[in-house]
């Protein structure tokens, strides 16, 4: 049997990230009906885990969405108070994004549950395997970064 092309091994690759995902949509979808919130809208909450006090354009930026698509997801999850929004201490015109109680709650829980039952799938790997998959996803999130990066920089020097 020949050995795979590159493009095959990509393929495969892509194949399996996405069969890896799909078992993590069982305890995504569980949240999202528990909170009745959307994949894009955890992803904010997440995102303000990691970093609260975020503006509109740093959330864009890190979703990859426009603006005034993170607009429009601020003001559900404000109405749900799962969000606040004060005014930049340091500009005016500014504000900054702040995660309410139930918000934390929420995304705390998705990420609990998440680390969870992914604990629970690789609970059969060996040691050297877990080893494997950590660098190879941690690799990966790096060239997904990078990449993400040279966009933006890429877009940055189309506007001007």
């Amino acid at each position: 049997m020949p050995k795979p092309t590159r493009a095959q091994r990509l393929d495969d690759a892509a194949t399996a990230l996405f069969a890896a995902s799909a078992l993590l949509e069982q305890v995504r979808l569980t949240i999202w009906d528990r909170e009745n919130l959307t994949v894009t809208q955890l992803r904010l909450l997440g995102h303000l885990l990691q970093e609260e006090g975020l503006s509109n354009a740093e959330l864009a930026e890190r979703l990859y969405v426009t603006r005034p698509s993170v607009s429009a997801l601020l003001e559900r999850l404000e109405r749900g108070g799962f969000i606040r929004r004060e005014v930049s201490p340091t500009d005016r015109r500014g504000i900054n994004i702040w995660l309410e109680p139930r918000g934390r709650a929420a995304i705390e829980s998705l990420r609990a549950e998440i680390r969870e039952y992914a604990a629970a799938l690789m609970e059969d790997l060996a040691d050297a395997e877990i080893d494997a998959f950590i660098a190879a996803v941690g690799r990966f999130v790096d060239a997904g970064r990078a990449r993400r990066a040279r966009d933006l920089a890429a877009g940055a020097q189309q506007a001007d």
